[in-house]
């Protein structure tokens, strides 16, 4: 599913609402992979393939968000802009009691469509 992220340089960090299936999940089996892509071009045509990505599998250690879920409100000022957390769905979702997933990477898979040499 699609999620907003943050790297510190060495782990990523996800924030998810504890009651959610992905939580439930996650304490039951802390082994995850994550793609991050970026995809240029247009789906009609072959210039759609000039895409980079990375796979990361690790595993997830869970930890409570601490203090009024700053690492929530962060995440959407990130993706959103900060004017975003005045809006009352927002709040609402920054307000849910949360965790943060902390995936510590073990294996990292990339590749550069760009990279590759045309065709002749």
């Amino acid at each position: 599913m699609p999620i907003w992220f943050y790297y510190d340089g060495t782990n990523i960090i996800v924030t998810t609402p504890k009651d959610t299936r992905k939580a439930k999940n996650l304490q039951n089996n802390p082994n995850v992979s994550i793609v991050i892509d970026v995809v240029e071009g247009k789906p009609g045509d072959l210039s759609f393939l000039n895409g980079k990505a990375v796979i990361i599998e690790g595993k997830v250690e869970i930890r409570d968000e601490i203090d009024d879920n700053s690492f929530a409100r962060k995440t959407y000022e990130r993706y959103v802009g900060k004017a975003a957390l005045d809006n009352p769905f927002v709040q609402f979702s920054v307000n849910m009691p949360r965790y943060m997933l902390v995936i510590r990477p073990a294996r990292i898979i990339s590749w550069d469509f760009n990279k590759i040499p045309p065709l002749e």
